[in-house]
């Protein structure tokens, strides 16, 4: 072989090396994106239920990405199911809620309570949000007289995806 078929040969070599580092730099970037786009699609279809306390009821407040419907919920002497699921929409901020009542204050054990809410989002997957509460009280004065009163403080701990049935 002389000189210039050498050096040929070296070239094919380099580019042929060229060539696989590309090939192994652009497979390495495709699965990279494939993992990025499946964290954006999961961020992108999220449920969330935020419980806030208000007067004499707790605000359901769909703090996700996607419609939610309420079937039920269950706490200490206060369950109710629905025959038709309650909407709580997503995407509204502050403008939408659903209402649920409290739980029975004289049945509530070490003044802290849990509660759960049955949820089905707008793709009919179905979910349990966890949440807790506590209950501590206090006097007021109404009247000129001294009365019991309770402040309720509520939150959730764990939404997640579970086959309920009822």
């Amino acid at each position: 072989m002389n000189s210039f078929e050498t050096w040929q040969v070296w070239l094919g070599c380099i580019q042929a090396g060229i060539l696989m580092a590309t090939f192994a730099g652009a497979f390495y970037i495709g699965l990279k994106a494939n993992e990025i786009n499946d964290r954006v699609r999961i961020l992108q279809d999220y449920v969330a239920i935020a419980v806030i306390p208000d007067n004499s009821v707790i605000k359901l407040m769909n703090v996700g990405k996607v419609n939610l419907y309420l079937w039920s919920f269950d706490m200490v002497g206060n369950t109710h199911h629905f025959d038709r699921p309650r909407l709580i929409p997503a995407g509204t901020n502050d403008s939408a809620y659903y209402y649920i009542g409290t739980p029975d204050i004289k049945q509530v054990k070490n003044d802290q309570f849990d509660f759960k809410l049955y949820l089905t989002d707008q793709f009919n997957n179905k979910w349990i949000t966890n949440a807790a509460g506590d209950v501590t009280k206090t006097k007021i004065t109404q009247d000129g007289k001294e009365i019991d009163a309770y402040i309720l403080k509520v939150w959730t701990y764990d939404t997640s995806k579970e086959n309920w049935n009822f």
